[in-house]
């Protein structure tokens, strides 16, 4: 009878998991590759599909990164939606292949890491929900590192005034005024060897507001 029993609610199991699942779950991506992404990283943006008219959108550091032909390695791909809506469907389908965790997840943003079919090459997704953006350009006006403004949905850069003359000189360069955490965010990019403009550092040093989260764990609590 115990045996019965096991083997009916096993049945039943195999049978609801599979009503349950999305027809995604399982497969691979069909994957295109993107004139402005790094090849490494073409299957995310597959499931992502950015839209230039009506989002979403991918800025910051995955594209500083693509921009100067590299994969965006174990950095996270960050990316910007028009909606709530929006933000919760791109999240819902990078879901559905079944091959994710949550990482992080608060009112500003969900943080997925997902891999490919063959558990080779894993990417950190992270969707910003802190806010919504009316286009691309908005993204971008709003990061407060030159060299972090810089967005594309694949086909097209889309760049602040001083991003290209500021990645090709390697400037770290902050808009004014000063965000909170804008000194950790100083200290990130420097490590990475961007040198601060003149009057940077004297700035930071002088302004209590840049140092107010400075042990902040989350990128975007004040990123822009």
């Amino acid at each position: 009878m115990g045996s019965l029993l096991s083997n009916i609610f096993e049945d039943f199991d195999t049978v609801f998991t599979a009503s349950t699942r999305h027809e995604n779950y399982g497969k691979e991506v069909d994957v295109v590759e993107f004139p402005c992404v790094h090849k490494d990283d073409s299957e995310p943006l597959s499931i992502i599909w950015p839209d230039i008219k009506n989002g979403p959108w991918i800025a910051g550091g995955a594209c500083l990164r693509w921009y100067q032909n590299q994969p965006v390695g174990e950095n996270d791909i960050d990316i910007f939606c028009s909606s709530e809506q929006q933000a919760n469907t791109i999240i819902d389908q990078i879901k559905s292949y079944g091959r994710y965790s949550t990482k992080y997840e608060s009112e500003n943003a969900v943080t997925l890491s997902y891999h490919d079919k063959k558990g080779n090459k894993y990417w950190t997704l992270q969707i910003i929900k802190r806010r919504y953006f009316m286009n691309l350009q908005d993204v971008i006006d709003n990061f407060d590192i030159s060299v972090c403004q810089i967005g594309t949905c694949g086909n097209n850069w889309s760049l602040g005034k001083n991003t290209a003359r500021d990645i090709r000189e390697r400037n770290l360069r902050m808009n004014m005024p000063l965000q909170p955490d804008a000194a950790k965010r100083l200290v990130k990019y420097w490590t990475y060897g961007y040198r601060p403009v003149e009057g940077l550092l004297e700035a930071v040093k002088i302004n209590p507001v840049a140092k107010q989260h400075y042990t902040s764990d989350e990128d975007y609590q004040n990123a822009f």
